[in-house]
């Protein structure tokens, strides 16, 4: 598979939302990007538009947080592989010291295992393996970190805990697909068309969705995973 026109397409999509971003979180607040690869830093910095709105681009979260303590800062993209440590570990004490700060962690599949995924504390989260994906993860994890609200891409391995009886249940991506489609507010014929599926498949979807989540219908859906990871608010 030649992948040099999908990158091509995605680094420049990249680069519209991070240049979006910025304008759109009131990032004269300054960015923190933060890393153990020295040409994903590089990458995202020749990405920014506005170049004086980056704060500092570190390797270790150390550093960042030294950087954040002096600094108010709009947003802090990271990886989950730093020099000395978590980038999830990173955005759960950045967030202590500055409660509104956005932030974005970005896995490369490399450098997690799965079960570790699944404990993640991160609002936003998005994989190395979904660039390309139809559902434009970037923009997604950009436009839920700019509305403070949480977002996992389709290959982040999570898990939706049921307050009534503790069980863990396992949605697919497919599923993640229905729930965004119910934020929507989409009917069962507007969700086929936004997912390439048959109006039937999709009704079947839905209906396997609730009963899966053991609720009556999709307010009740919605309800019950909002704040889980689930359901980015548009």
């Amino acid at each position: 598979m030649n992948l040099q026109p999908l990158l091509r397409r995605n680094y420049w999509s990249l680069k519209r939302v991070v240049a979006d971003g910025m304008l759109r979180s009131v990032l004269d607040l300054g960015a923190v990007l933060v890393s153990s690869n020295k040409l994903f830093l590089s990458l995202m910095y020749g990405c920014a538009t506005y170049k004086r709105s980056i704060l500092g681009l570190f390797t270790t979260g150390r550093e960042a947080l030294a950087c954040l303590k002096g600094n108010n800062a709009g947003l802090l993209l990271s990886t989950i592989d730093l020099e000395d440590g978590s980038g999830d570990g990173l955005i759960a004490q950045a967030r202590l010291l500055q409660p509104s700060l956005r932030c974005v962690l970005i896995a490369d599949h490399h450098h997690y295992r799965p079960e570790d995924a699944i404990k993640w504390q991160s609002p936003v989260i998005v994989s190395s393996l979904d660039l390309g994906d139809a559902s434009e993860p970037w923009n997604q994890a950009m436009v839920a970190a700019i509305a403070n609200t949480t977002y996992r891409s389709p290959s982040i391995p999570d898990c939706l805990l049921n307050d009534d009886d503790k069980r863990v249940v396992k949605l697919t991506p497919r599923e993640r697909q229905m729930l965004e489609c119910y934020a929507l507010g989409l009917t069962n014929a507007q969700a086929a068309e936004r997912l390439s599926l048959s109006p039937q498949s999709t009704k079947t979807y839905s209906k396997n969705l609730l009963a899966k989540l053991n609720v009556s219908n999709r307010q009740l859906a919605l309800l019950k995973t909002m704040g889980s990871g689930f359901v980015p608010v548009f």
